[in-house]
């Protein structure tokens, strides 16, 4: 059985909206991401990924295509699995599921499309770093395990060609982005 309260009952996780700042989405503890119309605060659909008790459903990451098309979701969501966790794709419309990507070998922190809306990635707990998608076929197309730590963010640049994320080991990276690839990073520690 469920309740439905019409909100969120736990911490958000993330949020994340379309470019033109039309639509958001939100991802929380209480394992529902919520869309929401952002001119009005009004909330538009609930998306309930499969889940189960404790941790299993918690979502973590949430991202909506720059086009506010589809809705990518993940966290602890390694239920009905056998290959690891999963990244849950979902019509922001209908609040159909379009589709899953699955296999990720840790609880997933972070996710972000590019401004292009051709890539998804994927940051991961543990030591796993970050994956790439192509967001046209759900296919892996660039990955990078040489992580020390959870790596909890990445965003892309303004044109798609670049991506940058941070990590609990200190490092900043920046990847260029060769059809997806991607190149060896450039790396800067921080300062704390």
């Amino acid at each position: 059985p469920r309740l439905e309260t019409g909100m969120h009952t736990a911490p958000i996780r993330r949020i994340a909206t379309d470019a033109a700042g039309r639509w958001a989405v939100t991802g929380s503890d209480d394992k529902t991401a919520r869309v929401w119309e952002v001119a009005t605060g009004r909330q538009v659909s609930v998306l309930r990924p499969p889940q189960d008790v404790g941790f299993v459903g918690k979502l973590h990451a949430a991202a909506l295509s720059p086009d506010g098309a589809v809705v990518a979701v993940a966290g602890w969501t390694k239920l009905g699995s056998e290959t690891g966790n999963t990244i849950y794709l979902f019509d922001r419309t209908s609040g159909r599921l379009l589709g899953r990507l699955t296999g990720l070998e840790s609880t997933i922190l972070h996710l972000a499309y590019s401004p292009d809306g051709r890539w998804l990635a994927a940051m991961l707990g543990g030591k796993n770093g970050v994956r790439v998608f192509d967001a046209e076929n759900d296919r892996e197309t660039g990955r990078d395990s040489d992580y020390g730590d959870r790596s909890q963010s990445a965003h892309f640049s303004p044109d798609s060609r670049y991506l940058l994320t941070t990590s609990y080991d200190g490092q900043l990276r920046r990847y260029a982005l060769q059809e997806g690839k991607l190149t060896v990073p450039l790396r800067a520690p921080t300062a704390g």
